[in-house]
């Protein structure tokens, strides 16, 4: 699933900008508008390109995300990861080695909600014989921060850093509509947009950066990493003395394969995800930064067989 040359170009400027303009991509590429507007539609009809735009309710407050772990009989994985991946609550469902079978990402408004969708819902399913959960209590970065050909952008800045992320205030109905509507298109115009929702053009900009700056709201523009030459993506969990965590985190944040991190609830409190371009290189990833963590009591590498979502966006 290689890309070309010039759709390679395109991707990479599309996954920095999704909503850049078909002359500013067209710069980018040092190709011409017409064939710009004819290879994005070409990668969306095959399915190499999706664009998604995703409230991230790690940030945005007043919802809960739960790293969800299930197992499942050998039969059943297949149909689980199915199923997780039709919900409207899951943004991620993929199926792992090691202790997991099927790992997902799952939004609820609070405990008690969480509390139903595993005991009456998820139990429920056919196959499923144990679940573990871990809720998010930190998000650093996720893979819009992930760069191929290497860009660090300000929130992985930030993460290596240490320092915090900007302030971000609750979504209102107003705010959740319009990311609806960027949903729907995220490279709708925002005068469209203002249009569909009867609201002022100006308020929605002002929104929408809003959003975006404090990272309550993510635009992506994804292929699978495999087309980039990163045919490999692990999972890992790391347990880690809470006096040397944010170190460990300003370390990983630092390297350049992994994209995404976390701070979860639970013994293994960092979860990670990360590229390689083989199984080869992923193990390096044993002996280079996670080797290095001072204070780090235990790991759990796991191999991620096959995506099912990403993004909200079933695969």
């Amino acid at each position: 699933m290689a890309l070309s040359r010039m759709d390679r170009s395109l991707v990479v400027a599309l996954r920095r900008s999704p909503r850049a303009s078909y002359a500013t991509l067209a710069a980018e590429t040092g190709a011409d508008e017409r064939t710009v507007r004819r290879s994005l539609e070409r990668l969306r009809e095959d399915g190499t390109l999706a664009f998604s735009a995703s409230v991230l309710f790690e940030n945005a407050r007043g919802y809960l995300v739960a790293q969800l772990e299930l197992n499942c009989r050998p039969d059943a994985v297949d149909t689980v990861a199915r199923a997780l991946a039709d919900r409207d609550d899951t943004r991620f469902v993929a199926v792992t080695t090691g202790g997991a079978d099927v790992v997902a990402d799952l939004t609820v408004p609070d405990t008690e909600a969480l509390h139903a969708v595993i005991t009456s819902e998820l139990s429920a399913l056919e196959g499923v014989s144990a679940i573990r959960t871990q809720i998010v209590m930190r998000l650093l970065f996720t893979a819009v921060d992930w760069d191929p050909d290497g860009l660090i952008s300000d929130t992985r800045r930030r993460a290596t850093r240490g320092e915090p992320a900007p302030a971000t205030s609750p979504l209102d109905a107003t705010d959740l509509a319009i990311a609806a509507a960027l949903r729907e298109d995220i490279r709708a115009p925002l005068s469209r947009v203002a249009r569909d929702l009867d609201i002022h053009e100006t308020t929605v900009q002002r929104r929408l950066n809003r959003m975006l700056h404090g990272r309550a709201l993510q635009l992506r523009a994804d292929v699978e990493p495999a087309a980039f030459g990163y045919a490999a993506e692990s999972r890992f969990t790391l347990s880690v003395r809470p006096a040397d965590q944010a170190a460990a985190l300003r370390t990983l944040a630092a390297d350049p394969a992994l994209r995404a991190l976390y701070v979860v609830t639970g013994p293994a409190s960092i979860l990670g995800y990360s590229v390689h371009s083989s199984l080869a290189e992923m193990h390096d990833l044993l002996d280079g930064p996670l080797a290095g963590i001072s204070g780090l009591l235990g790991c759990d590498l796991a191999v991620v067989l096959r995506a099912y979502k990403r993004a909200g966006i079933t695969l």
